[in-house]
């Protein structure tokens, strides 16, 4: 192979991996933007996750009475939606974004302190390999 071929092939590596982490940084970008606005505050802390077998990832959080939260899924997974479900700790559901059109955000408010199981889900029928991102805002009363 002559010098020029490789440097087209080297040049070609580099461009498309660049805006692949482009695309990554913008939608986590986007992510950070609508966990900051409207008043509510990141609580600084980005939860990242591989997908299970099942293409399910579970998060815990708690969530203290009194405060208004926001919370905001982040995937670059395209080829399928989002379903994000909140959860108390004995599987009662508590919120499911399927009822609103796959809405990667949740706004809410707990009058008592809980502990709940956030669970992004996607197509169990997908072979998924990516990283999911949750993003927890809050504002005070």
């Amino acid at each position: 192979m002559n010098l020029f071929k490789i440097h087209i092939i080297i040049f070609f590596l580099l461009f498309s991996s660049a805006g692949f982490l482009v695309a990554q940084e913008n939608s986590v970008s986007n992510c950070i933007n609508l966990v900051n606005t409207d008043g509510f505050v990141s609580d600084g802390q980005e939860y990242k996750i591989k997908l299970d077998e099942n293409n399910r990832a579970r998060f815990l959080a708690t969530f203290y009475g009194g405060s208004y939260y926001r919370i905001v899924g982040c995937t670059n997974i395209t080829n399928s939606k989002l379903t994000i479900t909140v959860y108390d700790t004995e599987k009662n559901p508590l919120f499911c974004n399927k009822d609103f059109n796959y809405l990667p955000y949740w706004n809410f408010k707990f009058t008592s302190t809980i502990d709940c199981i956030i669970e992004f889900e996607f197509d169990r029928n997908l072979v998924i390999k990516e990283e999911v991102l949750l993003l927890i805002g809050f504002k005070e009363k």
